[in-house]
């Protein structure tokens, strides 16, 4: 069951960064655009700013589940260092039930409020709103699989990133 829990951690952890990475690239590419277009041509585009806020939080929300994955959230790590080291997993397990307390406040709220916005529409891009709004739910969704897997994987003490442990956790 642990092996099973790792692997499909790792592959969740995978696929959101792939996502992750994608959505970072793409508004890397709008913001060039917009201050090529501003400076070079004197012209700006009035939904890229929008545009690129919404994927922003699409990619925290992915970004997450990563690092939840590798153990690199900063408050984390923080805290994990302040107790004695055979108290580290037990501080892991408490601080990531507290964000899966967390996540589950968001999901019960976020999805409602997804639904509300459903109709609305973006002003400048004139995407339906439903997109950036759902980045919660489904954000807070992953972010609670990853935690419980990584409770199922037993915290696996030595996992960094997956190259250093030869690609499995």
């Amino acid at each position: 069951m642990q092996a099973l829990a790792r692997r499909a951690a790792l592959l969740l952890a995978r696929t959101t960064e792939t996502l992750a990475t994608l959505l970072l690239i793409t508004v890397t590419a709008l913001n060039l655009t917009q201050v090529i277009g501003r400076y070079a041509f004197s012209i700006g585009f009035s939904w890229t700013e929008e545009l690129m806020r919404y994927l922003m939080i699409w990619l925290m929300m992915l970004g997450s589940v990563a690092a939840i994955y590798r153990v690199e959230h900063m408050g984390v790590e923080t805290l994990e260092s302040m107790v004695p080291a055979r108290h580290a997993l037990l501080m892991r397990s408490a601080l990531y039930s507290i964000g899966g307390i967390f996540c589950v406040v968001v999901l019960i709220y976020g999805w409602p409020l997804a639904m509300r916005n459903a109709g609305q529409v973006a002003p400048a891009s004139g995407i339906p709103m439903i997109y950036p709004y759902m980045a919660l739910p489904v954000g807070a969704f992953l972010i609670l699989v990853q935690i419980a897997l990584s409770w199922f994987g037993a915290f696996d003490a030595d996992r960094i990133t997956p190259e250093t442990t030869g690609g499995a956790a």
